[in-house]
């Protein structure tokens, strides 16, 4: 099954869209933190605001959770690299394609990965996820919950100058503390 899991997250990265954009801005942080990806002691939402301090949303989700989901976080940071908006196209938040991974991961295995049960819980956790996640911020989409386009390169150059991530890492602490809850 690791084989198979890490074929995905191969391809997975190797297909992403716009990850020739995103490198080039840190949402509204300045350098990585040190030490951020190792951190003990700390709380999910805290790993998760660290790791967001070098890295983009989803990949601060996805590597916050990536030791318990049996991958190591480099694969989780290359895997998740041209996910947030979907590519920086400003569709889907990458906090919630980053939870909507780790729900997957966490819901199915290699013993359940047919099960029809097993299918349908994952789906509906995702939906609660969704509806959590709404709830708090009216959307889902990137471009709505930035308020902007940014869908080329001088469009989110734009937006990095105008501040426009300053609401991100309140949507990654977000993604953390609803997976939390789903997952009690």
């Amino acid at each position: 099954m690791r084989k198979n899991r890490r074929d995905f997250l191969r391809i997975t990265a190797s297909s992403t869209l716009g990850a020739a954009l995103l490198p080039t801005v840190h949402y509204g942080r300045a350098e990585p933190e040190s030490g951020a990806e190792s951190a003990t002691g700390k709380s999910k939402a805290e790993q998760a605001l660290a790791l967001f301090k070098g890295h983009n949303c989803c990949q601060s989700v996805l590597a916050t959770y990536a030791p318990e989901l049996g991958m190591d976080k480099i694969t989780a940071l290359r895997a998740a690299q041209g996910m947030p908006g979907i590519g920086g196209l400003g569709n889907v938040c990458g906090t919630v394609s980053g939870a909507t991974l780790v729900i997957g991961l966490k819901t199915m295995n290699e013993h359940n990965i047919d099960a029809p049960e097993a299918k349908g819980k994952t789906s509906e956790t995702v939906k609660k996820f969704v509806a959590r996640f709404k709830k708090r911020h009216s959307s889902i989409e990137c471009r709505e919950l930035l308020g902007r386009d940014i869908s080329t390169r001088e469009n989110l150059q734009a937006a990095a100058k105008d501040n426009a991530f300053a609401n991100c890492p309140g949507f990654v602490k977000s993604a953390v503390e609803i997976l939390e809850e789903l997952f009690a």
